[in-house]
């Protein structure tokens, strides 16, 4: 008796394994950008130092840029927190200070939702020169 009822709930166990259903599978959030560095070239000093990326979201969630970090204060990102749907675009503005003779390489780091690359940095490059 002791090895029907055995039988029975090892059989109840392995049927309710079989049965289950697989589990939900969520979409995610995919930051792509158009590039990863602009290139100002030669600047005069005093002239226009900004640039936009333009951010798309490839993935089927929303697209969360938490934050955008400077490396120093001569350059100023501009991130719009506001969620970004799939297949949507948003501008991240990075405007560099001309009023600093010479030659520059800065990065600023991106912060959002996605799982593959939830860091992401751009960079300026360029050279301020007198007229």
């Amino acid at each position: 008796m002791k090895n029907i009822l055995f039988l029975a709930i090892t059989a109840t166990i392995m049927s309710c394994g079989t049965s289950a259903q697989p589990p939900l599978v969520i979409g995610e959030a995919n930051l792509t950008v158009d590039k990863d560095v602009h290139d100002f070239g030669v600047l005069e000093v005093g002239a226009d130092g900004s640039c936009k990326f333009i951010v798309t979201n490839m993935g089927d969630q929303p697209l969360i840029i938490s934050k955008c970090d400077k490396t120093c204060g001569c350059t100023v990102p501009s991130c719009d927190p506001t969620p970004i749907n799939p297949k949507g675009t948003s501008e991240i503005t990075v405007t560099y200070d001309t009023k600093r003779l010479g030659p520059f390489n800065k990065s600023v780091t991106v912060h959002s939702n996605d799982p593959d690359e939830p860091v992401k940095v751009l960079r300026v490059t360029g050279e301020v020169k007198e007229s």
